[in-house]
């Protein structure tokens, strides 16, 4: 393989290393970035603590309502089980049933308001905890698929790499150095064929001189672009 074209199998070589380099690098980024599933766990525990808060508030609610019904019931089977005659004692029992009866009205009203609130809190609660577990299995798969991808894109990359040391041995070490010292500086494409009698990559026609030690295969600039010339 004459170093002319071992020269523009490399550059090719090189442009496709630097695509798979940059599909790795986006793979990286992807993997690493777990907003997403973050997000999704943080609500479903801020859920699950709302839905914890809740049931706990409902079981508060019921104890208290439970506690004073109970004190309620004692209160009246004093005032009306003729244990107690002393009208003093008996227009306390009466005052003091009367404003159980008021607490315990209340607390219903509050059990209520308190189920409610446990079943909203219930319902979010589920809702998150699916939508984690749908984000959860949708990341799974994607790392999946992601990793497989990676490793398939590594294979190319190291094929191509001792491909490219196999080809650059055919390549005159001061032609690589101008290779390297140009592509930064070229895009990337330092390299550009002679079309006829002007440049494949800046469309400039070429000095014949350049011309003639292009088709001789000596090393030649595009008077235009700048970049290596090759037949």
């Amino acid at each position: 393989m004459p170093w002319t074209d071992a020269l523009l199998r490399f550059q090719d070589i090189d442009l496709e290393l630097q695509k798979l380099s940059q599909k790795l690098a986006d793979i990286e980024a992807i993997l690493h970035d777990t907003s997403t599933l973050t997000q999704a766990q943080q609500h479903a525990e801020q859920a699950e603590q709302t839905a914890r808060a809740a049931r706990k508030a409902q079981k508060d609610v019921e104890f208290e309502l439970q506690r004073t019904q109970t004190e309620l019931q004692q209160t009246e089977q004093r005032l009306y089980g003729g244990s107690v005659t002393n009208p003093r004692q008996l227009e306390d029992l009466q005052a003091k049933s009367q404003s159980l009866r008021k607490w315990v009205a209340k607390l219903e009203d509050d059990l209520l308001e308190a189920m409610v609130a446990r079943e909203e809190a219930d319902e979010v609660e589920a809702k998150a905890s699916a939508h984690l577990k749908h984000i959860a299995t949708k990341r799974t798969t994607l790392e999946q698929n992601l990793a497989a991808e990676r490793a398939v894109l590594q294979t190319r990359a190291q094929t191509l790499q001792q491909e490219a040391e196999n080809v650059k041995a055919r390549i005159p070490q001061a032609i690589m150095d101008s290779y390297h010292y140009l592509a930064s500086r070229t895009g990337g494409i330092p390299v550009a064929r002679l079309q006829g009698d002007v440049c494949s990559m800046c469309g400039v026609e070429v000095l014949k001189p350049t011309q003639r030690k292009i088709k001789n295969g000596e090393e030649a600039y595009c008077d235009g672009c700048r970049r290596l010339l090759v037949a």
